[in-house]
């Protein structure tokens, strides 16, 4: 069977990108729906190098939920050294990507962002790693693959989706309502990863989606062709088993609050977009900085990102800038 799990980062701020990521990593034995805690394997074997929760010590690896990985002492440097680590182990006859391109094309596609927001001028190709050395990732690497194959659990895939501010807010003033823009993309991932492993047994986590209860028409809508059975729907947790039409594979989705807090999985694709949005922002952060020698960076939130605004926008006529591709219209 396969354990997937879907997250995001950037849903709350007013500067920077939307990134939605998903991970998965395949697991010996079969899906059983009844069990509760299916998510939560993955930490188990991958103990001997991994935790779920701080401290960090003798060199291993956190996977947790991005803000707690993130708030720590050298939180970026933790969320890249995961993330680059178990991609290493995940394209094996790839090289390591060198760049924030080469990154964006290994996680998903070239067309990974739309044309206008790649070509805004703060989109500037930083080097990887950005915030740790490749030996330490290497290591890593070195260390997961050995528990990793002797518990069969090898990732089989990580993907990401970002979505810049010029697309947001295209989608945003389509659909009047950014929350459908987060539900359309996470939705995407979900219908690629069942189409991807349709022929195998896959438990998918995902955050709840506005805290609602009931997803049956999402999923109707976006597996139009597929049977779709409710197995449970409470303010815990909701669940639904998809079936392909040969019943060789079967597709198990979990909507959790917190779910990042309940499979790993869920909290790798956490990671991802945390550090996919982290790297940008230091893009964006590098190149306002030329423009303006005394601007301070900023994490694009809404009390910080109005500070940031009352001394970058009277400099976007003379930067040739238009406001709706830096600021967001929700």
């Amino acid at each position: 069977m396969l354990i997937a799990g879907i997250d995001e980062a950037g849903y709350g701020p007013l500067l920077g990108p939307l990134v939605v990521s998903a991970a998965a990593f395949e697991f010996p034995g079969p899906l059983d729906i009844t069990d509760v805690g299916g998510g939560k394997k993955l930490w188990g074997k991958l103990a001997p190098v991994v935790v779920s929760k701080p401290p960090v010590k003798s060199g291993k690896l956190i996977i947790a939920d991005s803000k707690v990985v993130h708030r720590l002492s050298d939180g970026n440097k933790f969320l890249e050294r995961a993330v680059l680590a178990i991609h290493r182990l995940n394209s094996q006859t790839a090289a390591p990507p060198e760049n924030w391109n080469q990154l964006l094309v290994a996680l998903g596609t070239a067309t990974n962002m739309d044309q206008r927001s790649s070509s805004l001028p703060w989109q500037s190709n930083v080097a990887l790693p950005a915030f740790g050395d490749a030996g330490s990732i290497a290591i890593a690497a070195n260390m997961l693959q050995s528990v990793i194959r002797s518990g069969n659990t090898p990732p089989a895939g990580l993907w990401t989706r970002v979505m810049d501010v010029p697309e947001f807010n295209l989608l945003v003033t389509a659909t009047d309502n950014k929350a459908s823009v987060l539900t359309s993309i996470t939705m995407m991932h979900a219908r690629n990863l069942h189409d991807q492993f349709h022929e195998s047994e896959l438990l998918l986590f995902i955050d709840k989606q506005g805290g609602r209860d009931h997803y049956t028409r999402l999923l109707m809508n976006t597996f139009p062709d597929l049977p779709l059975k409710v197995l449970l729907e409470s303010a815990q947790e909701s669940r639904y088993l998809i079936t392909t039409p040969s019943h060789k594979g079967k597709t198990l989705i979990i909507f959790r609050e917190k779910a990042e807090q309940h499979c790993l999985a869920t909290a790798l694709a956490s990671m991802i977009c945390k550090y996919i949005r982290e790297l940008y922002m230091t893009m964006f952060n590098q190149w306002w900085k030329e423009q303006i020698l005394d601007i301070a960076p900023t994490a694009g939130y809404y009390t910080d990102a109005m500070r940031w605004l009352a001394q970058a926008e009277p400099e976007f006529p003379r930067l040739g800038i238009k406001r709706e591709d830096v600021v967001r219209i929700k």
